[in-house]
C-alpha cells in the first residue's frame, strides 16, 4: 500500500467489505470497496441537496414574510400619515415621536414643530389640567386603555380648534403601558354649522313671532291713524266754523243784552278757545307723525323679518338698510347719532333676511363699540353707514367712533364664540355667522380698525358671481 497511511474512512470501509489494510485487496475487494465508497458519496451528495433545498426554502419563507411584513408596515404606516383625522402617537408621560399630516395642517405646525414636544403643550390652556390628568390616568391599570372626549386646542395662529378626541395606551404582555396613539378629529366647522342653525332656528322663531306682532299691530294703527286724521279735519273745520261765528258775534256782540255778553266770554274762556287754536294744530300734526312712525316700524318689522325661501331672490340692498336702522333704533339712538349716505344700488340677487342679520350684527356691534368708548360721560358717538357701487360688487360700510380693535385679537373677531365683552352682553356668534353669510352670497367682510379713532366693517357682495375672503382689509 505504499508508506503513507490510509485514511481511516477507506480503512472502514476496507474493513466492511472484508479486506485489510496489512495486505493487498482481491478484485472483489476492489469492487466492493468502490461500490462502498460510490454508495458514500451518492449519500453524501443526497444529503447536501437535501440541506440546500431546506436552506432554500427556508430561505425563500422567510424572503416572504419579509415582504408580507414590509408590506404592513407600509399600510400601517400608509394609515398613519394619510388617515383624514388627526393621529398622534406619544411616549408614556413623554413627549410626541410620531404625527401625521392631517394633524400638523389642523395645528398648522410642521410636523419638525411638534415632534419632540408635550401633547398637552398644543392643547387649549383651560383644559389642559384635565388633559393632564386623563393621561396620567392611562399610565395605571386602573385607568383603562382609552378613553374620549371633546378638546379645544390651539392653532399657530392663536385660532381655537374644537376637535373630538379617543386616546389609546398600548400595553405590552404584562400590561406595562409602551405608548399613546391619539386619534383627533376636527370639528371646528361642525360646531360652527350647528352654532348657525341653532341661530338660524332662533331668528325663524322670532322673526314668525315679529311678524305676527307687526300684522296684529298693523290693523289697529290703521285705525289709529284713520280715526286720527278724522278727528284733526274736523277739528279745523270747527275751528273755521267757530271763526266764522266769532266774526259775526262781532259785529252784533254790542246788540246783545250785557248777561249774554258776559255769559259768551265766560263760555269762551272756559273753552280756551284762543289756546285750542294756538296749540291743536301742532298737537295733531305731532299725533299723526307719530302714527307714521309706528306704522314705519311695523313695516320694518314685517321687512326685517320676511321669511327667505330656499332660493335667492332680487332684492333693494338700501330698503333692506333702512328697514334694519329702523328695527336698530332704540339700541342706536341713546349712545350716536346716526349718518346714512346711500347712494342708488342695483337689485341683488339674494337672501335678503340672512343679510339683515348681517347689517343688525354689526349695527350692534358699533353701538357697543361707541358705549365703551364714551362710557358714563355722556357724550355721544357717531355711528356712519354707507352703501355705494364699485365695478362689479355692492359695498356697505358701518363705522363707529370706538375705541378701535387692539392688534392681538384682530385675527380671532371672526373666530366663532370668540368675543371680547362681558358675559351677557355678547356670545362670539354675530361676526362668525356675518362672515359665513356674506361668504355664501360670494362675498367678502373686511374691516379696518384704528385705535382712538374707530372701526369700519365692509361688506363686499358681487352683482353677479365671484368670491373673496374674509380678513382685514389691506
Amino acid at each position: 500500500m505504499g508508506d503513507e497511511p490510509l485514511h481511516r474512512h477507506l480503512v472502514r470501509q476496507l474493513r466492511k467489505v472484508g479486506g485489510s489494510e496489512s495486505q493487498a485487496p482481491s478484485l472483489e475487494t476492489w469492487r466492493l470497496l468502490l461500490a462502498g465508497v460510490s454508495k458514500t458519496y451518492e449519500d453524501t451528495d443526497r444529503e447536501r441537496y437535501t440541506l440546500e433545498r431546506s436552506v432554500s426554502l427556508f430561505t425563500n419563507d422567510m424572503a416572504g414574510l419579509n415582504t408580507t411584513l414590509e408590506a404592513e408596515r407600509t399600510r400601517m404606516r400608509l394609515l398613519f400619515e394619510q388617515a383624514p383625522v388627526g393621529m398622534v402617537r406619544s411616549d408614556i408621560g413623554g413627549p410626541i415621536t410620531q404625527v401625521n399630516e392631517t394633524f400638523t395642517r389642523m395645528l398648522g405646525y410642521a410636523a419638525e414643530e411638534m415632534v419632540g414636544r408635550a401633547q398637552i403643550s398644543f392643547v387649549h390652556p383651560d383644559e389642559r389640567e384635565a388633559a393632564a390628568t386623563a393621561l396620567a390616568a392611562l399610565r395605571t391599570s386602573a385607568g383603562g386603555t382609552s378613553f374620549a372626549t371633546t378638546r379645544r386646542f390651539l392653532h399657530k395662529s392663536g385660532e381655537t380648534i374644537h376637535t373630538n378626541i379617543s386616546v389609546s395606551v398600548a400595553r405590552d404582555a404584562a400590561g406595562t403601558p409602551l405608548f399613546t396613539v391619539a386619534v383627533i378629529e376636527d370639528v371646528t366647522e361642525k360646531r360652527r354649522l350647528e352654532m348657525e342653525l341653532r341661530h338660524a332656528q332662533k331668528l325663524e322663531s322670532v322673526g314668525i313671532l315679529a311678524a305676527g306682532i307687526a300684522h296684529e299691530i298693523n290693523t289697529p294703527i290703521q285705525f289709529v291713524g284713520d280715526n286720527a286724521e278724522f278727528l284733526r279735519t274736523g277739528f279745523m273745520d270747527l275751528l273755521a266754523l267757530c271763526e266764522r261765528y266769532r266774526n259775526l258775534l262781532g259785529r252784533v256782540q254790542t246788540h246783545l243784552p250785557s248777561e249774554e255778553q258776559a255769559a259768551l266770554a265766560e263760555a269762551e274762556d272756559a273753552a280756551d278757545f284762543t289756546y285750542l287754536r294756538e296749540h291743536a294744530p301742532a298737537a295733531f300734526a305731532s299725533t299723526m307723525d307719530g302714527v307714521e312712525r309706528v306704522a314705519n316700524i311695523v313695516k320694518a318689522m314685517k321687512t326685517f323679518a320676511r321669511q327667505d325661501g330656499p332660493s335667492k331672490a332680487l332684492a333693494d340692498i338700501n330698503l333692506a338698510l333702512r328697514s334694519t336702522l329702523t328695527v336698530a333704533r332704540n339700541e342706536l339712538k341713546y349712545v350716536a347719532d346716526v349718518e346714512t349716505e346711500l347712494a342708488p344700488l342695483p337689485n341683488l340677487m339674494c337672501n335678503v333676511g340672512d343679510l339683515n342679520q348681517v347689517f343688525l350684527n354689526l349695527l350692534l356691534n358699533a353701538a357697543d363699540a361707541v358705549r365703551d368708548a364714551v362710557g358714563g360721560s355722556g357724550a355721544r358717538g357717531t355711528i356712519r353707514v354707507r352703501s355705494l357701487q364699485q365695478g362689479s360688487e355692492i359695498v356697505v360700510a358701518v363705522s363707529d367712533s370706538g375705541p378701535g380693535i387692539p392688534e392681538p385679537i384682530r385675527n380671532r373677531i371672526f373666530e366663532p364664540f370668540f368675543t371680547t365683552k362681558e358675559v351677557g352682553r355678547g356670545s362670539g356668534q354675530g361676526l362668525a355667522i356675518s362672515r359665513a353669510v356674506v361668504e355664501r352670497h360670494g362675498g367678502a367682510l373686511t374691516f379696518e380698525t384704528e385705535i382712538g379713532v374707530g372701526t369700519t366693517f365692509y361688506v363686499r357682495l358681487p352683482t353677479s358671481g365671484g368670491r373673496a375672503s374674509s380678513a382685514q382689509a389691506a
